[in-house]
């Protein structure tokens, strides 16, 4: 995976992020379950993606902190 850096605060980011928004929301918009969705996350992140956008309008945040559970953070 190819970072950057954000801005000037130092930290390096993936140049590819994951939405979890959108009419999809990680499969579940398409009918998938929600571990569907966590295993998109976790194959985000095995990829080198440190990048993740989601917010409470999504409905997304609480599969996105099941996938990152016992994960170590770097920043």
């Amino acid at each position: 995976m190819e970072y950057t850096t954000l801005g000037r605060t130092g930290l390096k980011v993936s140049v590819a992020g994951l939405g979890c928004g959108g009419s999809s929301r990680l499969g579940l918009g398409a009918g998938h379950d929600a571990a569907h969705a966590v295993n998109i996350v976790r194959r985000a992140l095995d990829l080198g993606v440190n990048l993740i956008d989601t917010a409470q309008y999504y409905e997304t945040e609480a599969i996105v902190g099941k996938a990152i559970e016992g994960r170590a953070r770097d920043s």
